[in-house]
Order: C-alpha cells, then sequence, then structure tokens
C-alpha cells in the first residue's frame, strides 16, 4: 500500500476506497489496511470490495437480487462509496464506522470458507426482514 500510494500524486486529503486484503507476512503496524491508506491520504477512507470475487463480476446483472457488497468507513465517504457500489452493480451494505475495517478484512477467512465448502466464488447478500 504504501509502495503504491507513494507514487500518487494529488491525493493528499481526498477520499480513498481501500479495496485491499492481506494474505502473506507480517501485517503493517496499522489498525487495518484501511487505516494505513488514511495514514498516507489524509482524508476520509472507506473499505468496500475487499469481500468481493472480482472473476464472478461479470454475473451480477443475472442475478434476481442485487448481490451486497459490505463496506465500512468515514462519513465523509459514505456518500461516494455507496454511489461507486451501486455503479458496480452491488447494493451498499454498511458495518459501521472505520474502526471496523479490520472485522472486514479479517472476514476474508470466512467468505473463503464458504466458497470452498460451496464449491466456488460467490455473491452474498443481507437484508433486514420484509425488505424483499
Amino acid at each position: 500500500i504504501a509502495d503504491a500510494l507513494g507514487k500518487v500524486e494529488g491525493i493528499q486529503g481526498k477520499i480513498a476506497l481501500d479495496a485491499t486484503n492481506h494474505f502473506q507476512g507480517e501485517r503493517p503496524p496499522f489498525e487495518s489496511l484501511a487505516h494505513q491508506v488514511k495514514s498516507i491520504t489524509g482524508g476520509p477512507v472507506s473499505k468496500a470490495f475487499n469481500l468481493n470475487f472480482a472473476r464472478i463480476y461479470d454475473e451480477i446483472d443475472k442475478q434476481q437480487i442485487r448481490p451486497s457488497n459490505l463496506y465500512c468507513g468515514d462519513d465523509e465517504a459514505r456518500e461516494v462509496t455507496e454511489q461507486l457500489i451501486r455503479d458496480a452493480g452491488y447494493e451498499p451494505t454498511s458495518i459501521g464506522g472505520l474502526e471496523n475495517a479490520r472485522v472486514m478484512e479479517d472476514a476474508l477467512k470466512l467468505l473463503g470458507a464458504v466458497s470452498e465448502a460451496g464449491g466456488g466464488q460467490i455473491f452474498y447478500r443481507f437484508w433486514k426482514p420484509g425488505e424483499l
């Protein structure tokens, strides 16, 4: 993250969306990868798209119900994040503030287990009773 963002100019104070996951090696010394992004950009940050399989993206429009895309982040990043999620074909599902970014990063293991047990990459959907 530091190497990639260190090469980008003009990001100071801008809204950033972190879609990364930690797979191996030592974790950076931050509460979450999204917090690392925030330390570099200095602006509002959200965490999204890290729990969706890119390989099945072309299948979104074929679903009877829009799949969910979990996200969390700073209030100032919420509107932009939700719009990007909708534009990508997902339904935004907030799990709160940026303090929950590590929860999303750790949820990758759960999603991987569901995918493995179910035989492939999956979409997921959260909704309130009576919403659908």
